[in-house]
Order: structure tokens, then C-alpha cells, then sequence
């Protein structure tokens, strides 16, 4: 049964109810949220080769899956797995030639160790600085392999913050601190200044060489008659 002032209170609201409809006022309904739209992926447009630029574009998007790294659209993933006899592709962290504002763990280089004619299946890897004292911005195969033979060992006092790619190991490798880090150890104890990571995903897409523009003749290199 009601009480007298929850019965009160149900006659007080209901008075204040027909005063507001009385003078035209119909009461606020609490606003619904609005839902944030979903960011879409942003396509790869450009790769490097050999320490130059070339052009890079996923293949069409129904071959399968997209593989989404953060904000970028690699290309759609394809079966069978990865193959020692395809071209490769090494995401870079950190690198300074992809970014989307406000997505700095996923700021990245694009390197490809071939550019097919056609378009192909490119086997993938992480490739993570962990050296803070590289500040080299990879663009070919063989810096890369390079960095990888050169070890460091962390101060007792390192951490693991310090290691430049932590942002994307943190977010897309799920490694949180240093100790995450020993399966990469070397025997004597070091961390390799460059770590190469098979992603275990291979994604279908097109490299083109970029031509590069004819000069036309100036007026100083015409020799005398043309």
C-alpha cells in the first residue's frame, strides 16, 4: 500500500505536469547519446624499396579480410600463410613516413623487399626499434637486416618507456615491460638494437615503381645548331 507522502509526491508531480502543459511547455526527455562514428581505416598509398619511393595500394578489398594495424588498412589478408619464396613486407615502428594525428603509436615506415611486376602476396613483419639510441628512419630491406645484427644491453635501471616503439608494442603486441622483451634476448645477454617479428599474416597487393619525370633540355645544355 502507498503512504501519504508517496502519495503526495505522485499528486505534486502530476499538478506540475498539467501547469507546464497549461502554459504550452512539454517536459525535457533526457537526450539519447550520440554515438561516435566509427573511423574508417586509412589505405596505404606508398611503400619504400631499395631506399626510394614507390607505390603501394592494397588489391581489391574482396580477396579477403582487411588486415587493420590502428588506424592504417594494410591490405586483404589471404590463405595459405606466409611462403620464404614471396616479397616482404616490414611495418616499421616508429617511423616518420605514416601518421594519423592523434594515433603517434602507429606512426610507421612501409618497406618492401622486392616490387613485383604484378600484383602479388607480400609476407609480413613487425619490425620494433628498441634501441633508444637509433634514430635511423629505415627505407630499405638491408638497414634493416643490418640493424638487426647489432645488439645493446639495457641498463639495470631501463625502462621500458625508453624503448621507441613501446607505443605500438604495448597496443598492437600486447608487450607491456621489459620482461616481455626475453624471448628476443641474444646469447650474450643483449637486446637486439632492431627486432624483426613474423606477423604470421600475408596480404595481397600492388608496387609500382614511381617514374621519374623527364627534364626537358634547358638552354644552357643545348649545344650549338639544336
Amino acid at each position: 500500500m502507498l503512504n501519504r507522502a508517496t502519495i503526495r509526491g505522485v499528486a505534486i508531480a502530476a499538478v506540475v505536469c498539467a501547469a507546464l502543459s497549461a502554459q504550452g511547455v512539454t517536459p525535457k526527455k533526457k537526450a539519447k547519446p550520440v554515438p561516435k562514428p566509427a573511423l574508417k581505416a586509412v589505405h596505404i598509398e606508398q611503400a619504400y624499396f631499395a631506399g626510394h619511393l614507390v607505390k603501394f595500394h592494397p588489391a581489391d578489398p574482396s580477396t579477403g579480410r582487411a588486415l587493420i594495424v590502428g588506424p592504417w588498412n594494410l591490405g586483404p589478408r589471404i590463405s595459405p600463410g606466409p611462403s620464404d619464396k614471396r616479397p616482404n613486407l616490414y611495418f616499421v615502428s616508429p617511423g616518420t613516413q605514416h601518421r594519423v594525428p592523434g594515433r603517434p603509436d602507429f606512426d610507421h615506415n612501409e618497406v618492401l623487399s622486392a616490387v613485383p611486376k604484378d600484383e602479388s602476396d607480400f609476407d609480413v613483419f613487425w619490425v620494433v626499434v628498441l634501441d633508444p639510441s637509433v634514430k635511423e628512419d629505415f627505407t630499405s630491406e638491408q638497414q634493416i637486416i643490418l640493424a638487426t645484427q647489432q645488439t645493446f644491453v639495457p641498463a639495470d635501471d631501463f625502462a621500458f618507456d625508453q624503448v621507441p616503439s613501446a607505443g605500438f608494442l604495448k597496443t598492437f603486441l600486447k608487450k607491456i615491460d621489459v620482461d616481455g622483451l626475453e624471448k628476443l634476448r641474444r646469447p650474450d645477454g643483449g637486446l637486439p638494437k632492431v627486432a624483426i617479428v613474423r606477423a604470421g599474416i600475408t596480404v595481397r597487393a600492388i608496387a609500382e615503381e614511381i617514374p621519374e619525370p623527364v627534364q626537358a633540355d634547358s638552354e644552357e645544355t643545348k649545344k650549338p645548331g639544336e
